[in-house]
């Protein structure tokens, strides 16, 4: 297991959330991270998305990155947009957060049938993969802005963001 690479959307910020893995298990039909969470600030509680928003595979590099964060996301015109909750972790803290995946993932096939037809695919989150958790944070609360504003609906989390913290879990890492 390897701690966080914090990335911040602006340089001279102060310190942010930092990501351990506490323990992964797999269960069955689900994989569950325990991640811990530490906001080494003295000043002020770090709030960060507290459940994911997607999990993609890059096809690449196997890794499978699972989302906290809506940043990246493109909201689907007409389809309903719910807010993933929030938490928050106090100043010079440590906060658990357990996050429960499936054990395989099903998403659409990037080729299409023999007649053209849209195929999905499962993709197994198995003991030799690697997963990436990446989770959207800020030093300020989020609250739903009822204004809105061009280019914003459906990803309202995005902009609210401050930086974002990453933990790499490494195959193999899980307790059974």
């Amino acid at each position: 297991m390897s701690n966080d690479q914090p990335t911040s959307k602006s340089d001279g910020e102060q310190p942010g959330l930092t990501l351990s893995l506490d323990r992964m298990t797999r269960k069955r039909g689900q994989v569950e991270l325990r991640l811990r969470l530490y906001n080494p600030r003295t000043d002020r509680a770090l709030h960060y998305v507290s459940q994911p928003r997607a999990i993609v595979r890059d096809d690449a590099t196997g890794v499978f990155e699972v989302r906290l964060t809506d940043e990246g996301r493109e909201p689907i015109p007409g389809a309903v947009h719910l807010l993933p909750s929030v938490d928050r972790v106090d100043p010079s803290s440590t906060a658990l957060l357990t996050v429960k995946l499936p054990d395989t993932i099903v998403r659409m096939s990037p080729m299409a049938g023999p007649n053209g037809e849209i195929q999905v695919e499962e993709l197994p989150l198995g003991a030799d993969a690697t997963i990436e958790v990446v989770i959207g944070w800020s030093d300020t609360a989020y609250y739903p802005d009822p204004r809105e504003r061009e280019g914003t609906a459906g990803a309202p989390r995005s902009g609210w963001e401050q930086a974002q913290s990453r933990l790499v879990v490494p195959p193999r890492a899980a307790k059974s």
